[in-house]
């Protein structure tokens, strides 16, 4: 990539649950603008593919095992990559788990385990790394939310008020890293069609649904959430921060 205010080169990247999903498209998007790309997953096995992935498209990208719910794996995780990729730059908060069920039965120890993963998890990541970004003099901090917390969604009560808690985050990090340089965004993804989609019983009519609430009339692609979060890593978004930034094809404007 050339270079300019939107390139990445020399900045190093962590990426949580970027194995699969909406990560796909972030991890390789942050590499195809110059980062080098630490891929976490709890199943090791899972970030080497993306890892590989990346690597095959030209990339830079290395695999680290870290489940985000435990301070210790992510202390531990956040050492590793500072000692094999020299520091941490930016660091994109996207791992989440999404149960769907009434919340009539929702049992106490998925709701812990839903707002560890998807909450407590990107405090635990931001904790661990901004030490690295305030020695390194850059810093940027890009929280995965969604398009369920602006609309609210029947059956999806944990997962919901997690991402509803990831923009207060948000907000409030933001201006207590200011001072520091450091910026701290949230970005709202719509529906993508990704595995998490199979947990609705109906495939071709959610399809259809979610065509139905957008205003452009086609299914967005991991890619267009990893083109967003490049943005905002890269020195054309240095004066932006405490956002929340939809990207649903024009379902929920706000």
């Amino acid at each position: 990539m050339e270079a300019g205010v939107h390139s990445l080169e020399g900045r190093v990247a962590v990426v949580t649950g970027g194995g699969g999903g909406l990560g796909e498209g972030i991890c390789r998007a942050l590499a195809e603008a110059g980062a080098a790309v630490a891929v976490v997953e709890p199943e090791l096995a899972k970030a080497e593919s993306r890892a590989s992935d990346v690597a095959e498209a030209g990339g830079l990208a290395v695999a680290f095992e870290g489940d985000v719910s435990s301070r210790a794996s992510v202390e531990s995780m956040t050492e590793a990559v500072v000692s094999q990729l020299g520091g941490i730059d930016i660091l994109v908060n996207n791992a989440a788990i999404y149960p769907a069920r009434p919340w009539t039965e929702i049992e106490e120890d998925e709701w812990d385990r839903v707002l560890a993963t998807n909450l407590k998890g990107y405090f635990l990541c931001a904790r661990a790394a901004h030490s690295s970004m305030v020695e390194r003099g850059h810093g940027r901090i890009i929280n995965i939310a969604s398009v369920t917390f602006l609309i609210g969604f029947a059956d999806l009560l944990d997962y919901v008020s997690s991402k509803g808690g990831v923009v207060g985050f948000t907000r409030a990090l933001a201006r207590e890293l200011g001072p520091e340089g450091v910026t701290v965004n949230a970005v709202s993804p719509g529906a993508f069609p990704t595995d998490a989609e199979k947990i609705h019983p109906d495939p071709v009519g959610y399809n259809r649904w979610i065509l139905d609430q957008q205003s452009l009339k086609r299914r967005g692609k991991p890619q267009d959430v990893g083109n967003l979060v490049a943005f905002l890593a890269s020195d054309a978004a240095s004066f932006i921060t405490g956002q929340l930034i939809g990207i649903d094809g024009g379902w929920a404007m706000h």
